[in-house]
C-alpha cells in the first residue's frame, strides 16, 4: 500500500493539494446555477424535459459510475482511475458551452455526471489508502470537504460575474481544471492497494497474506448506506430546496436566498476543517448530537418561520452537516478490509448521490400528497432525522450485545 508515511513531505503536500483542488468536480454544477434561467431561454422550443435533464440529470448519471469507480479502485491503480475521471470532467466542462441541446446534455452528463461519479469515489478511496490511522483519515477527509465548499463558493461567484456579458462565458470558470489535471498526473503517486511491490521483503509479504479479512463486509456497509440515504435526503432538502421554503414562508427574495446559500457554504467549510479535531474526541458518536440539532433546525423553521429563523437554520445546518458527511466516509473505511474500501466507499457515495437527486421529488411529493406548503411539511424532515438517529443508536447497541458473547468466548 502507498501510505502518507512512505512519501516525502513535499510530494505528499503537492499530491494532497491536487486531490483537494480536484474536489471542484463535485460542486461543478454551481458554475451552471447562475445561468440556469438563461438555458431555458437559449433552448426555448426544445423539449422541456430535456432541458430539465441537462440541468439536474447528471447527478443520476454519475451514480453507476461511482460504483464502477469503486470496483476499479479495488483492482487497479487508483491514480489512473482518478486521472481518467477528472480528465473526462475537464474536457466535457471546458467545451460545454454549446447551443445544441443534445450535445449540451451529453457534455453535462459527462462532466458533472460521469466525471463526478468517478472522481468523488476515487479521491476518497485514495485518502483512505494514504491515511490508515483513523484520526488522521478523519482530519484529511474534513479538509477535503472544506476545500470542496470553498471551491464551490468561488466557482459560483466567478461564473456569475463572467456570465453577465454572455451565458457561455460562465464555462470559462472550468479552465481552472486544466492545471489541476496536470497536477494530478504529476504529483499523485501510484496506488497498488494490497498488491506487493516486486522488491518487498518476504516477511512483509507474508504479513499481508496473513492479515485477516473481515467476512460479510457488505453486512456492515449496507446499513450505513441506508442511514446515509435517509439523513442526507433531509439535509439536501434544506440545501437545494430552501428557495421553495423562503417563497412559501414569504421571508425573502432571490438576493436573500443567494445570501443564505453562501452562509451555508461558508459554515460547511469551517466545520469541515475542524472535523478531525472533534472526531478524535468523539469518534463514532460525533454525528448523534449534530444530527439531532439538524432535526431541531427543521422543527424550528417549520413552526416559527421568519427571516431570522431561516438565516439561523441554514447557518446551523451548514455547520452540522460536515460532522455526518465526513463521518460516514471515514466510518466506511473502518468497517471493511482494505481490499474492499473502494467498493464500500462507492456504495455510500451512491446513497448520498441518490439522496441529492431525490430531495426535490421528496419535498414536492409530500407537498402534493398532503396538500401543504413546504413550510408545513418542513417539520417532517426534522422528525425523520431524530427517528433515524434513535434507530441507529438502538441498532448499534443491539449489534454490540450480539457480538459481546462471542468476544468473551474468544478471550
Amino acid at each position: 500500500m502507498t501510505t502518507a508515511n512512505s512519501m516525502k513531505k513535499g510530494r505528499l503536500f503537492l499530491a494532497l493539494l491536487a486531490l483537494f483542488l480536484s474536489s471542484m468536480c463535485t460542486l461543478g454544477d454551481l458554475v451552471v446555477s447562475p445561468i440556469t434561467a438563461n438555458l431555458y431561454e437559449v433552448f426555448a422550443g426544445e423539449p422541456e424535459w430535456l432541458i430539465n435533464f441537462g440541468v439536474t440529470g447528471p447527478a443520476l448519471v454519475g451514480l453507476p459510475f461511482g460504483i464502477l469507480a469503486g470496483l476499479l479502485c479495488d483492482r487497479v491503480n487508483k491514480k489512473w482511475v482518478m486521472v481518467v475521471g477528472f480528465a473526462i470532467f475537464t474536457v466535457s466542462a471546458v467545451f460545454g458551452a454549446v447551443d445544441n441541446i443534445y450535445l449540451f446534455v451529453v457534455l453535462r452528463c459527462c462532466a458533472t455526471g460521469v466525471g463526478w461519479g468517478i472522481t468523488n469515489t476515487a479521491a476518497l478511496s485514495i485518502l483512505a489508502e494514504l491515511f490508515t490511522d483513523e484520526d488522521e483519515h478523519g482530519k484529511y477527509v474534513g479538509w477535503y470537504n472544506s476545500v470542496m465548499s470553498i471551491m464551490g463558493a468561488l466557482m459560483s461567484a466567478i461564473a456569475g460575474i463572467l456570465a453577465v456579458t454572455a451565458w457561455q462565458n460562465a464555462f470559462y470558470t472550468y479552465l481552472i481544471a486544466v492545471p489541476v489535471l496536470v497536477m494530478l498526473i504529476v504529483f499523485l503517486p501510484n496506488f497498488n492497494g494490497n498488491k506487493q511491490e516486486k522488491n518487498a521483503p518476504a516477511a512483509a509479504e507474508e504479513s499481508v497474506r496473513a492479515a485477516p479479512v473481515k467476512p460479510g463486509w457488505w453486512k456492515a456497509t449496507i446499513p450505513l448506506a441506508i442511514q446515509v440515504f435517509f439523513i442526507a435526503i433531509c439535509y439536501f432538502v434544506l440545501l437545494y430546496m430552501i428557495a421553495v421554503y423562503v417563497t412559501d414562508a414569504g421571508v425573502g427574495d432571490e438576493a436573500f436566498i443567494g445570501m443564505i446559500t453562501s452562509v451555508a457554504t461558508i459554515c460547511t467549510a469551517i466545520t469541515s476543517a475542524l472535523f478531525g479535531f472533534f472526531y478524535k474526541k468523539m469518534k463514532n458518536f460525533i454525528y448523534v448530537p449534530t444530527m439531532i440539532v439538524l432535526g431541531l433546525v427543521f422543527l424550528g423553521m417549520g413552526f416559527f418561520p421568519s427571516a431570522a429563523m431561516t438565516v439561523i437554520g441554514v447557518a446551523v445546518g451548514g455547520l452540522m452537516w460536515p460532522f455526518y458527511f465526513c463521518y460516514f466516509y471515514v466510518r466506511v473505511a473502518e468497517l471493511v478490509p482494505a481490499s474492499k474500501v473502494g467498493t464500500a466507499t462507492s456504495i455510500v457515495a451512491f446513497a448520498d448521490g441518490l439522496a441529492a437527486a431525490g430531495s426535490s421529488y421528496l419535498l414536492t411529493g409530500l407537498m402534493g400528497s398532503l396538500g401543504m406548503t413546504s413550510v408545513q411539511v418542513w417539520p417532517i424532515f426534522g422528525v425523520t432525522l431524530i427517528v433515524v438517529v434513535a434507530i441507529s443508536m438502538i441498532w448499534v447497541a443491539a449489534m454490540r450485545k450480539k457480538t459481546a458473547p462471542a468476544d468473551a468466548e474468544a478471550k
